[in-house]
C-alpha cells in the first residue's frame, strides 16, 4: 500500500508541469464549418487570437477579405461568426486565458490581422524580420511555415511561456 502511494505521488508530481503546460496551449479549432470554410483558403486561425469585435469586422465584409472574395452563404457566415466570437479572446469560451491575448490591446482597437496584435508581437519579438520574408515563410501570416508538427496551427498547438 505504501509503495502504491509513493508511485501515485511520483506520477502526480511529474504530471503537474505537463498539465500546466497543456493548459497554456491553444485548443484546436472545434467547429467543422469554420475549419472547412476558412481552411479552404488558409490555415483556420484559432479564434482566441483576436477579440470578438475583430472577428465581427472580418466576417462582415467577406467579399473583400484581404483582397479576395471569400463570400459565404448567410447560414455558414452566421455559424462561423457565432463560433469565432464565442471563442474569441474576449468571448465567453476563452475564460481565464483572455488576459494574455488582450494585454496591451486598446479596448477600442479592432485589429483585423493577428500579426497586428500586441500578443503576436510579444510572442515573435525575438524573431528577425528577415525570417518572415524568407521564401519558405513569405509572410508573418503564414503560421504553418514555422508552427508545424507537434506545434502545428491546425492542432491549435503553440508553445506559450508568456
Amino acid at each position: 500500500m505504501k509503495t502504491a502511494s509513493l508511485w501515485f505521488l511520483l506520477i502526480a508530481l511529474c504530471a503537474a508541469p505537463l498539465g500546466a503546460r497543456a493548459a497554456r496551449l491553444l485548443p484546436a479549432l472545434a467547429d467543422k464549418t469554420t475549419a472547412e470554410q476558412c481552411g479552404a483558403c488558409h490555415a483556420p486561425y484559432p479564434a482566441q487570437m483576436l477579440p470578438a469585435r475583430s472577428w465581427q469586422k472580418l466576417m462582415s465584409d467577406l467579399s473583400h477579405h484581404f483582397g479576395e472574395n471569400a463570400s459565404l452563404g448567410d447560414q455558414d457566415r452566421a455559424a462561423i461568426t457565432a463560433y469565432l466570437t464565442a471563442h474569441a479572446a474576449d468571448g465567453p469560451a476563452c475564460g481565464r486565458e483572455a488576459e494574455r491575448y488582450l494585454r496591451g490591446l486598446s479596448a477600442s482597437a479592432v485589429p483585423t490581422r493577428i500579426t497586428d496584435t500586441p500578443y503576436w508581437h510579444r510572442r515573435h519579438s525575438e524573431i528577425a524580420p528577415s525570417r518572415f520574408s524568407d521564401p519558405k515563410v513569405k509572410t508573418a501570416a503564414n503560421c504553418t511555415a514555422c508552427h508545424t508538427g507537434r506545434r502545428g496551427i491546425l492542432w491549435g498547438l503553440f508553445d506559450d511561456d508568456d
